[in-house]
C-alpha cells in the first residue's frame, strides 16, 4: 500500500487539477504499480489523524526490519541516512494543505467499497486520461480587491521525523499559476561526529581522518533539490537542480494529436465527468486498439561527479469509453498501456506491457535487456480485486448506464464511435447486486528467480498488507539447505 505522505500528495495534486500522469518521470507509473510492487519490511503500524481536510498527521512503528530492505527491482542508488533499527524504529509525519483533501477516512466502510476510494490507497494499474492544460481550482482563482488583482496559490507542506535515526524528510509543492508549479525535497540527516583524537597521533594523521570521513559516503548524508514543472497538456517539462552533487536535470514529454481545452483531474479513477477530447487523431495499432501516442525524454549532468545521462521513452495509451456508448455494449477495447524506455549511454532498454483483463484484474509483463552486457529479464505479474459477492464487475461512466465487463479477446466488439465529447476519466463501479471489494491479490515472477506475492484488503476500520519475497536461486543452489524467503512483512494502516 501506498505511503502516507504519498497518498495525501496524489490527493492534493487531484484537489488541484494537477495531472502526474503526464509527466516523463510518471511515464512507466502503470507497469511498476503493477510489476514493482514493494513488500512491507517487517512489522510496520501507520496510525493517521484527520482534524479538518486540510490537515493530517500520522504516527508509524516498525519492528523487525531488516538492515537491507529488500525492493524490486534491485537499485544500487545508496540509501541516505543511518540504516534503520532492526528492533524499533518510529516516524512522525505532518501533512497540511491549502485544498481541501478528499481522502475519507476508512472507518466507514461503504465508502471503501468504491474501487475509486480503495484504489487510491493501494498501487494498482491503470490508465491515465486524456491530457488537457490544468485549470486552478475555484478557490484559487485570481480575484480582485480595491483594484487590485489578488492571486492566491495551493500549497502543501509536509515533514517526517525518523526515531531513533537522526533524519529529517520535507517536502514543499507550491502552485505559481495555471500551468506551472515548484517542488522542493529535503533529506536532512547530521553529518557524523569526527572520532576523538589519540594523544599519540599526529596532527596530519588527524587531519587525513577528518577529511576522509568528510569526503566519504558518510559526509553527504543530505540532501536538496529544486524542481519546477509546466504542463500546457499538449507538452510538459520538468527542470530540476540536485544541490548534494550538483546535479542538473531536464524532462519533457509531448502527446501527439491537437490539443484542446478542460478541465484535467489527476487520477481517472477519482473525478468522472465529460470533458472536451485533447487528442482528435487517435492511431489505431493493428490489433484494432485506438489510443494515444507519448514521446519524451531527459538529460542530467553533475559537475561535482563530472558525469552526464540520458533517457528517452514512448507511451501508447488506449482512449476512455465515450460518454455516449450504448447501453449493455461490451467495451471497444480493454485499457491497455505499452511502454518502451532506453538509456542509450547504459544500453539499458525496457519494454512493458499491460492490460486489464475485466474490472477486476490486469495482467502485465516486462522485458529488460542490457545492449552491452547481453543480460536479460523477463518479469512477469497480475492483480486481482476479490469482491465479497459473486460475478464480475463492470465499467461505467458518469452519464451512460452499466456496460457488462470484458476479456482479453473482446477487442473487436463493435461500441458506438468516439463524439467530441469524452469522457476522460472512466470510473470502475460495483453493480448494486454485488458485494463490496475485500481486497486485492498480486504476483510477481521474473527469470531471476525472484518471486513475490502479497495481498491487500480491508479488516474491518483497518487497511492490511501482508507479503513475501521468495529467492528460489538460494534453494536450488544449496540443494534445499538454505531457506528461499528472503523477505516477508505485514503493514497495518489506520486512518481516523
Amino acid at each position: 500500500m501506498r505511503d502516507v505522505g504519498q497518498t495525501l500528495a496524489r490527493d492534493f495534486f487531484a484537489a488541484t487539477n494537477w495531472s502526474i500522469d503526464n509527466h516523463y518521470a510518471h511515464l512507466t507509473t502503470p507497469s511498476r504499480n503493477l510489476l514493482d510492487f514493494n513488500i512491507p519490511p517487517g512489522l510496520h503500524l501507520a496510525l493517521t489523524h484527520r482534524p479538518t481536510r486540510e490537515f493530517a498527521s500520522s504516527l508509524s512503528l516498525s519492528a523487525l526490519v531488516p538492515s537491507t530492505p529488500v525492493t524490486y527491482p534491485p537499485t544500487p542508488a545508496p540509501v541516505l541516512g543511518p540504516p534503520p533499527s532492526p528492533l524499533l524504529a518510529g516516524q512522525l509525519t505532518y501533512v497540511s494543505s491549502s485544498a481541501p483533501l478528499s481522502l475519507t477516512a476508512p472507518k466507514k466502510i461503504r465508502e471503501w467499497a468504491d474501487p475509486a476510494k480503495f484504489r487510491q490507497v493501494v498501487q494498482g494499474f491503470y490508465v491515465g486520461g486524456l491530457p488537457v492544460k490544468p485549470e486552478l481550482r475555484e478557490e484559487a482563482q485570481p480575484t480582485w480587491l480595491a483594484g487590485e488583482r489578488v492571486d492566491r496559490q495551493d500549497y502543501l507542506m509536509y515533514g517526517k521525523l525518523y526515531a531513533p535515526a537522526p533524519r529529517l524528510d520535507a517536502l514543499y509543492i507550491q502552485r505559481f499559476s495555471r500551468t506551472v508549479q515548484g517542488i522542493i525535497t529535503l533529506i536532512s540527516v547530521p553529518s557524523p561526529i569526527s572520532p576523538p583524537p589519540l594523544t599519540w597521533q599526529p596532527n596530519d594523521e588527524i587531519g587525513a581522518a577528518a577529511a576522509a570521513t568528510a569526503s566519504g559516503a558518510a559526509g553527504r548524508l543530505s540532501e536538496l533539490e529544486f524542481k519546477l514543472q509546466q504542463d500546457t497538456g499538449r507538452w510538459s517539462t520538468e527542470y530540476s537542480y540536485a544541490v548534494g552533487d550538483s546535479m542538473w536535470g531536464a524532462r519533457g514529454l509531448y502527446n501527439f494529436g491537437k490539443s484542446g481545452s478542460g478541465e484535467v483531474p489527476e487520477d481517472h479513477l477519482q473525478r468522472p465527468g465529460p470533458r472536451e477530447r485533447v487528442v482528435d487523431e487517435e492511431e489505431e495499432m493493428s490489433t484494432g486498439l485506438k489510443g494515444r501516442w507519448s514521446a519524451g525524454g531527459e538529460v542530467y549532468f553533475s559537475a561535482q561527479e563530472r558525469s552526464a545521462g540520458v533517457s528517452t521513452g514512448l507511451r501508447f495509451s488506449t482512449l476512455p469509453e465515450p460518454a455516449g456508448a450504448t447501453a449493455g455494449a461490451l467495451p471497444s477495447q480493454p485499457p491497455t498501456v505499452i511502454t518502451a524506455t532506453l538509456n542509450p549511454i547504459m544500453g539499458q532498454l525496457s519494454t512493458a506491457y499491460c492490460v486489464a483483463t475485466s474490472a477486476d484484474s490486469a495482467l502485465g509483463s516486462r522485458f529488460d535487456f542490457n545492449l552491452f552486457s547481453y543480460e536479460a529479464d523477463v518479469t512477469v505479474g497480475g492483480e486481482w480485486f476479490k469482491r465479497r459477492g459473486k460475478g464480475s464487475t463492470s465499467i461505467t461512466d458518469s452519464t451512460s448506464p452499466s456496460l457488462k465487463s470484458w476479456d482479453a479477446f473482446g477487442r473487436d466488439s463493435p461500441a458506438s464511435g468516439l463524439s467530441e465529447t469524452v469522457d476522460l476519466n472512466p470510473r470502475v463501479k460495483p453493480p448494486a447486486e454485488e458485494g463490496d471489494i475485500t481486497g486485492v491479490l498480486k504476483a510477481r515472477a521474473s527469470t531471476n528467480a525472484d518471486l513475490a506475492l502479497m495481498w491487500e484488503g480491508r479488516l474491518g476500520s483497518f487497511l492490511v498488507s501482508l507479503g513475501v519475497v521468495a529467492d528460489l536461486r538460494l534453494a536450488s543452489r544449496s540443494g534445499g539447505r538454505m531457506n528461499p524467503i528472503r523477505s516477508v512483512g505485514i503493514g497495518v494502516q489506520y486512518w481516523s
